[in-house]
């Protein structure tokens, strides 16, 4: 397995002190990861539940580079230019 993204999962320390912290580890975990099982590959998403979160350009670009990949191998898609960065957010709104 070859993790490509995580998370931090902060605990209520990290946050805020309001009895949130059910299910936190204080870890970084795993978000996106590729797996290669001997002719396939698998591509491993963890990201996107909500349906807003599915407006976002990291969740689209990502969801669609990664199925390329476990499709193909490669990679045509480019980053598009309104990819989000540590300082900024980008969202496309349903249609």
């Amino acid at each position: 397995m070859t993790v490509l993204a995580t998370a931090f999962s902060g605990t209520e320390a990290d946050i805020y002190k309001a009895n949130k912290n059910e299910g936190r580890t204080g870890r970084h975990e795993p978000l996106l990861m590729a797996v290669e099982y001997g002719k396939g590959r698998v591509f491993h998403s963890a990201l996107g539940h909500m349906d807003y979160s599915m407006e976002c350009v990291g969740f689209i670009t990502t969801l669609q580079r990664g199925a390329e990949w476990a499709a193909t191998g490669k990679f045509t898609q480019s980053i598009p230019h309104d990819f989000p960065t540590a300082n900024t957010v980008s969202a496309r709104k349903f249609k």
